[in-house]
């Protein structure tokens, strides 16, 4: 089995926000309670456009929050350009173990970019940044040196979010969360042609980046039909023979 992100073997990517964001909901049983929004359009100071995941707005703070589908051991550090996923592949025809080796770019670093257009389009805010990997991958090898940063599984995401939870103190009132909310929610139903700028955007700055598995360009796409039709993702040139996909 290779190791995919998103858009690949029945939309993971997606399949990851909606059990984290199942995940969210589940925690309302227990008296943590939170507004979840999904895939959000935000828009930067330069008319571009940002897209984030989830956002989870609590009296704690807003969990920005980067769903990450990998299939493996994930290994890397808030500093590092990129982090690395490995998976054990079978066995060469001689005998020696056959390790397949990825590189991915640093989701801590994606989430700050996040992080900072949603101050932009906010102002001053009070957040925690989450990376939730899928149950399919292990944390090996994951060093975080910054505060208000968190690294974990999706089964592990509700112990963290109640720990961080239970020593916080409240920052938002019932009647800010519902106004952080209403001033959200609108980035989520965004028009065909803003989806389509912000594919143009995207591929505008980053015409020039290359695949990490195999050295072919990067090229911007656009699901064409299904459920998920409009969402956008990179795809290396060399496809079908080289399958890296990352978000945008």
């Amino acid at each position: 089995m290779g190791i995919f992100t998103d858009f690949i073997n029945g939309h993971k990517g997606t399949k990851g926000e909606t059990k984290i964001e199942v995940k969210l909901d589940n925690l309302d049983f227990f008296g943590y309670h939170g507004k979840c929004l999904r895939n959000l359009y935000v828009p930067r100071y330069d008319g571009s456009t940002t897209e984030i995941d989830l956002v989870y707005i609590t009296p704690k703070g807003v969990f920005i929050i980067e769903s990450k589908n990998y299939i493996g051991y994930i290994f890397g550090n808030d500093k590092a350009e990129n982090w690395t996923c490995t998976l054990y592949g079978g066995k060469t025809w001689y005998g020696t173990k056959k390790i397949d080796k990825r590189h991915f770019y640093n989701p801590v670093k994606q989430n700050y970019a996040h992080l900072k257009a949603l101050t932009e389009y906010l102002g001053e805010l009070y957040s925690f940044s989450l990376i939730v990997f899928g149950d399919k991958s292990e944390l090996k090898d994951i060093t975080i040196t910054k505060p208000g940063i968190y690294v974990c599984n999706t089964k592990t995401l509700s112990k963290v979010i109640k720990d961080i939870w239970n020593r916080e103190p409240d920052i938002y009132t019932e009647e800010q969360i519902k106004d952080i909310r209403n001033r959200l929610v609108k980035l989520t139903n965004v028009s065909s042609s803003a989806k389509r700028q912000h594919i143009q955007n995207i591929g505008n700055d980053n015409q020039l980046d290359t695949c990490p598995w195999c050295g072919g360009k990067l090229v911007l796409r656009e699901a064409k039909q299904g459920k998920y039709k409009g969402k956008c993702f990179y795809g290396c040139s060399n496809y079908p023979r080289c399958k890296y996909i990352r978000n945008t």
